[in-house]
């Protein structure tokens, strides 16, 4: 667990300070809100956070500088904006709270049908919002992404079968897919520990150490002591993470993101409630205006989607 770990309490007792502007003030120090002065009016003049009982969270962007204009007198610009303008809060009319409240809660894998309870939301909000916190780490997951390995450094490979492929569509898993990862993610010089699959075979060529064990006979290499058995576990606890029914594929990468995130946090000591909002910010710039998006539906297959040989890696 992460020092000072936030927690529900603290983000409750910080809506009603301050008439709000405390929340307000801690998402702005994540970088999920931009912070007074960061803001431009279309005149070119820095925005203040000014109370405003008619917003829904209390507060609003508003430029209180005077404009002037040939041969007239001096206007206020009076320009306005809400506090969520372009940010991960703007497409819902429900408090701060309500939505920090549920990014807490689904970071630590409640149950959607207890957040709605907790938090006083409907099942259609939770469901979308789900999707939307799948989004926002899948991002972050990918602006995380580095080679592992390097001279001296271990890495485990192993396949894992999510299902079974419907219709008789084929398995990528030719040792050129296989190949074209490995050197994609895995640094030259770094020793890979894998099982005997002989689309492996070639990784001595390619640069790489490579070190086999047998699982017909045994689990660890009595000679060699290579063994798989940290990134098998891993994938074991990727599969346990993913909703028991409906596993639509288009979701599929969002729910192995989620499992990264978490494991990530858990890993380097952080709290992924505020990780979350920092990833939230960098994927909806607060200082970017964002245009209305419509949501792009994909096709759903009937019945349950099946997935097919997903290479993994871990390293040490």
């Amino acid at each position: 667990m992460a020092q000072n770990e936030i927690n529900l309490i603290d983000l409750y007792k910080l809506n009603p300070e301050n008439d709000g502007k405390d929340l307000i003030k801690k998402l702005q120090e994540w970088g999920a809100l931009p912070k007074e002065g960061e803001y431009l009016c279309p005149n070119g003049h820095e925005l203040g956070l000014y109370k405003d009982k008619s917003c829904i969270d209390g507060f609003k962007w508003k430029c209180s500088q005077m404009i002037s204009k040939p041969k007239q007198k001096p206007s206020k610009c009076n320009y306005g904006a809400s506090v969520r303008k372009g940010t991960f809060f703007a497409r819902s009319h429900l408090s701060l709270f309500q939505i920090c409240g549920f990014v807490h809660l689904w970071v630590h894998n409640s149950e959607l049908r207890v957040i709605e309870k907790e938090m006083r939301i409907s099942k259609r909000f939770t469901v979308d919002w789900s999707s939307f916190c799948r989004e926002v780490v899948f991002d972050g997951m990918i602006r995380q992404a580095k080679q592992l390995g390097g001279n001296g450094s271990i890495v485990e490979i192993d396949e894992s079968k999510f299902g079974r492929r419907k219709h008789y569509r084929g398995h990528r898993s030719k040792k050129e897919t296989l190949l074209e990862i490995i050197k994609t993610w895995i640094k030259p010089g770094t020793t890979i520990m894998s099982d005997c699959w002989k689309a492996y075979n070639c990784l001595k060529n390619e640069g790489f150490q490579h070190l086999q064990v047998n699982h017909s006979i045994e689990f660890v290499d009595s000679d060699t002591g290579a063994h798989t058995n940290t990134i098998e576990s891993s994938w074991r606890h990727a599969k346990a993470s993913l909703p028991q029914y409906r596993r639509e594929k288009s979701f599929f990468g969002g729910y192995l993101a989620k499992y990264m995130f978490m494991k990530m946090c858990k890993a380097a000591r952080l709290d992924p409630t505020i990780e979350f909002f920092k990833y939230a910010g960098q994927l909806y710039s607060p200082l970017e205006e964002l245009s209305d998006e419509s949501e792009n539906e994909e096709d759903e297959d009937d019945g349950d989607i099946e997935f097919s040989n997903i290479s993994g890696v871990d390293a040490y």
